[in-house]
């Protein structure tokens, strides 16, 4: 009889416990989450931060929070957190009454891409898990993965001679406005440069030495196809490390050409993950304009929105001139000619990078190999 009694008490309790928890485990609990960043480079680390709050008097015995996860944010192991599948995160934890909980966790920004954290999920039970209940929480962040910066050893020689043809370019005519000093004159030069007021003082003809720039405005253009021949979006692993070869070529470029003082523009026949139609950015010279143009990278989707001469005829359509047009693409063609011709008609310069398919599908293979070793 004893013992009955004494099972009655144990199971009398259990179910206060429950109920008790089922109406409070979950009431004045705040959560949220961010990145420490809001962009990084492809390969560097970054950090997700959690802070839980417990706004209530009574205790949380635990709480799992769990949200999916794209598998190329690749987090560091750590006591209470699961990540199954590379793709569901899982924290797990104890909040005292009026307890504040911030944790962080270490990531690594294995491809290039676009990451939001859009909602959570808290579970939560009682002492001795006999229910669990849940709610979704929003808890939305963001982090923009920009392409890898090349190495000198991986920028292609078509790359490197553009760069050279450009700055060379740069320096073929004399700006009528800027002045850099001032000189003895030598026969030759145009009396109109002739600087007065130091030849006054130095009692010997002075001649005004001009800056010499006639600053490109460059265009890149990115190719998504592997081939002219290509049907649907679907590619192969490999072609599409070929096109992603091709985007860190683009970012390489804008990036040098802001960093010396060039206007550049970016287009390409992809498509960005939250918009339709095909990625055009105009030509401008800024730390926020290369910004934009490596968000847009970020969120490029590897897919062919238009074809590539469609996006070519979209710029002769336009009338656009005054361009220096870097094609980076992995084939060129006959097509392809034609209409680099044509915006070559409206007074551009047009310039095809290719991409080697075959060297970076050679050490894609390399690589798949050293992993299974």
């Amino acid at each position: 009889m004893s013992f009955f009694w004494f099972a009655l008490v144990i199971g009398f309790l259990a179910l206060v416990q429950m109920q008790f928890f089922f109406f409070t485990g979950l009431k004045k609990i705040y959560y949220r989450r961010y990145f420490n960043k809001t962009a990084v480079f492809e390969g560097e680390t970054a950090e997700m931060v959690e802070i839980l709050e417990n706004r209530k008097f009574t205790p949380v015995p635990w709480l799992r929070v769990e949200s999916r996860i794209s598998p190329y944010l690749r987090f560091a192991k750590q006591e209470d957190v699961d990540i199954r599948h590379e793709q569901f995160h899982k924290s797990v934890f104890f909040l005292r009454g009026f307890k504040r909980i911030r944790r962080r966790h270490s990531f690594l920004c294995s491809h290039r891409g676009f990451y939001t954290l859009k909602s959570a999920s808290l579970t939560t039970g009682d002492l001795l898990g006999l229910f669990n209940k849940f709610i979704r929480v929003p808890s939305d962040a963001y982090l923009y993965v920009y392409p890898r910066p090349l190495g000198i050893d991986e920028i292609s020689p078509a790359c490197l001679k553009w760069q050279g043809d450009v700055m060379m370019k740069r320096w073929i005519l004399p700006d009528p406005i800027l002045v850099n000093g001032i000189r003895e004159y030598r026969p030759g030069d145009s009396q109109k440069d002739i600087h007065w007021g130091a030849t006054a003082r130095t009692g010997r003809l002075q001649v005004k030495v001009r800056d010499y720039t006639v600053s490109p405005r460059l265009y890149l253009l990115l190719n998504t196809q592997i081939s002219e021949e290509q049907w649907g979006s679907i590619l192969e692993h490999d072609d599409m490390e070929v096109i992603e070869t091709g985007i860190r070529y683009a970012a390489h470029l804008a990036s040098w050409a802001v960093s010396n003082g060039l206007e550049v523009g970016f287009a390409c026949n992809g498509r960005l993950v939250d918009e339709e139609g095909v990625v055009r950015l105009p030509a401008a010279c800024s730390q926020a304009h290369l910004e934009m143009i490596l968000q847009a990278m970020a969120k490029l989707e590897i897919v062919r929105e238009r074809n590539f001469h469609t996006l070519m005829d979209y710029l002769y359509e336009d009338a656009v001139t005054g361009m220096d047009f870097a094609v980076i693409s992995p084939y060129w063609s006959d097509t392809l000619e034609k209409r680099a011709n044509k915006l070559r008609s409206l007074g551009n310069s047009l310039t095809y990078i290719p991409i080697n398919a075959d060297q970076v599908k050679s050490e894609v293979s390399d690589n798949e190999a050293d992993k299974a070793v």
